[in-house]
C-alpha cells in the first residue's frame, strides 16, 4: 500500500517539469457545454440540442455522485479526506497537447478507479443483452466504447504513477468502466462482461459493491496524479484501436 499523498496545486510542476493545471476544478459537463456553444455558433439554432442534453446528463450524474464524495460529516470532524474522490470532464489529449475527447467522470475511491460515461436519454426505451445496447431500436457502440475508455485511463494512469514513484500501485491499479443511464427505461437481458450499467438510483449502491483494492493513502495518491492535467497528454500517448 502507498503511503504517501500528493498534493497538487493550479499552476505547479509535475515530476517532468511540466506545468499543468488542476482537473479538479472542472465542472461537470463543461467539455460538452463548449462543444455545443461551438455548434450553436457555427450550425444555428437546434444544431447544439444533443450536446446540451448530453452536458444536462453529465450534471445529473454528478448530483448523484456527490453523495459519494462530499465529506460525511464524521471527515469534517476528524479532517479527513473523503474515501471518494472525482474529477469531472477529463480533456485526453495527444501528443502534440490537442484534446482527443474526454471522460465524463473519473471516480476514485477504495476499489481503485472508475470511468463513467453518462448517456442522458430523456425518454425511450434502452434494452441491454450483453455487449449488445439498443436505444429505441438503434443498436449504439456505448458497451465497446465505455470499455475502451477505461482501457484509455489505465494508460495515461499507470505510467504517470511510475514517474510519481509509485510503481507498485501503479501495477495494481485497477479501472473500471461504468455506464450511467439518464432517463428512459433500462430493461437488462443479460450483463455486459467487466461493463456496469446502471441508471442513477442504483449508481451509488453499484459502486459501492465493488471490492475494496485501496486504502486511504492510495486514494489520495492516485488521485494527486490524475488531477494534473499532463497526466492526460503524454509524449507518447497510448495506442488507439
Amino acid at each position: 500500500m502507498s503511503g504517501r499523498t500528493l498534493v497538487a496545486m493550479s499552476g505547479s510542476e509535475d515530476v517532468a517539469g511540466r506545468d499543468w493545471t488542476d482537473l479538479a476544478g472542472n465542472a461537470p459537463g463543461i467539455g460538452v457545454s463548449y462543444e455545443a456553444a461551438r455548434r450553436r455558433q457555427s450550425g444555428g439554432v437546434g444544431s447544439d440540442r444533443s450536446w446540451r442534453v448530453g452536458a444536462d446528463g453529465e450534471v445529473l450524474a454528478a448530483e448523484v455522485l456527490a453523495e459519494l464524495t462530499a465529506p460525511s460529516r464524521w471527515e469534517r470532524l476528524r479532517g479527513r479526506a473523503p474515501a471518494w474522490r472525482v474529477l469531472h470532464s477529463v480533456p485526453l489529449g495527444d501528443e502534440r497537447g490537442r484534446v482527443r475527447g474526454d471522460i465524463d467522470h473519473v471516480l476514485i475511491g477504495p476499489p481503485g478507479v472508475v470511468t463513467i460515461n453518462t448517456k442522458h436519454h430523456r425518454a425511450g426505451r434502452l434494452e441491454l443483452d450483453g455487449d449488445a445496447l439498443v436505444v429505441n431500436g438503434r443498436p449504439r457502440e456505448y458497451v465497446r466504447k465505455a470499455r475502451r475508455e477505461a482501457e484509455r485511463a489505465s494508460e495515461f494512469l499507470r505510467p504517470a504513477l511510475v514517474d510519481a514513484g509509485e510503481p507498485a500501485l501503479a501495477a495494481r491499479l485497477t479501472v473500471r468502466p461504468l455506464i450511467a443511464v439518464i432517463g428512459g427505461r433500462l430493461l437488462v437481458r443479460s450483463w455486459a462482461p467487466g461493463v456496469t450499467v446502471v441508471m442513477p438510483r442504483q449508481l451509488v449502491h453499484a459502486l459501492h459493491a465493488i471490492p475494496e483494492a485501496l486504502d486511504e493513502a492510495a486514494v489520495e495518491t492516485v488521485f494527486g496524479v490524475a488531477r494534473r492535467s499532463t497526466t492526460w497528454t503524454r509524449a507518447h500517448p497510448p495506442s488507439r484501436r
